[in-house]
């Protein structure tokens, strides 16, 4: 069983505002202190479920693929201390440039160029844009299927049987191999790196792989879409306190503000 699990290093998500400033020139947030990336939560999420899943055979392996530029090495190398098996990189300055369309078709070729892969694992979206795209972008590219929000995974004969969140509940649906696969926090906490891991991660070797080496045409990673602004959003709310000599009392006051202000 041959799994890939596709990571995006970002910045931390946990890191207040006042932290971060916007460069208006390449549109992109920048930590204002030194402080380090992460990888994105719910890449990391989709390391477990892909370790997980991966336990169930006698023969697998895991390889973990990222794109990006001036990648931060002791960061992408924790899904190997949690034990994947290889980690392949695409680095270079045009990549902080291209949209959603473009890294899809980045990490399309590199899958094709390093596979084949039974099961593609992507984190169901990154912390710092939200797009939830990419994952998408992947399978249409490969032409292959897509299940959202998975919780469980297993493998019975020849048939991948995949449970995923709904609106109002849980779904079972059937698929055959290959197919992408995304994933959050549902599937539960990732396993903390365990020493041994990391030791064993520090002296494994990144795979690099040049963009020229894609074959790809310009046409494919030329950005269909254009960021105009990034903001913080201010919060504009006024806080009333309700005043009253009692509960009973504050609690009139709160009905008669609320019809007044034409809530109810």
């Amino acid at each position: 069983m041959r799994i890939c699990v596709c990571i995006k290093e970002v910045p931390d998500s946990d890191i207040p505002s006042n932290k971060l400033q916007i460069d208006n020139q390449s549109k992109k947030i920048l930590p204002v202190e030194n402080i380090s990336n992460i990888v994105n939560g719910f890449d990391l999420n989709a390391v477990e479920l892909a370790l997980r899943f991966s336990e169930n055979f006698e023969e697998s392996s895991v390889t973990i693929i990222s794109v990006g530029n001036n990648l931060t090495s002791d960061v992408i190398k924790k899904p190997l201390a949690m034990g994947a098996d290889e980690l392949i990189t695409c680095e270079d300055p045009s990549i902080e440039k291209m949209d959603i369309k473009g890294i899809a078709k980045v990490l399309s070729k590199m899958i094709l160029k390093t596979g084949p892969y039974d099961i593609i694992f992507c984190g169901r979206h990154a912390s710092d844009f939200d797009n939830a795209s990419v994952p998408f972008g992947i399978s249409e590219f490969l032409s292959i299927p897509l299940v959202n929000i998975v919780k469980n995974i297993k493998k019975i004969d020849k048939k991948i049987i995949i449970e995923r969140i709904i609106t109002d509940g849980f779904q079972k649906v059937e698929s055959k191999m290959p197919l992408v696969v995304t994933t959050g926090n549902q599937v539960g906490d990732p396993r903390y790196p365990t020493l041994k891991g990391i030791m064993e991660a520090s002296k494994k070797q990144i795979k690099k792989i040049l963009l020229e080496e894609l074959e790809l045409e310009q046409n494919d990673i030329k950005p269909k879409v254009k960021i105009e602004e990034i903001y913080f959003p201010e919060n504009e709310n006024n806080v009333e306190i309700i005043e009253g000599n009692s509960n009973k009392e504050k609690a009139i006051n709160l009905i008669t503000k609320l019809k007044a202000e034409g809530v109810i």
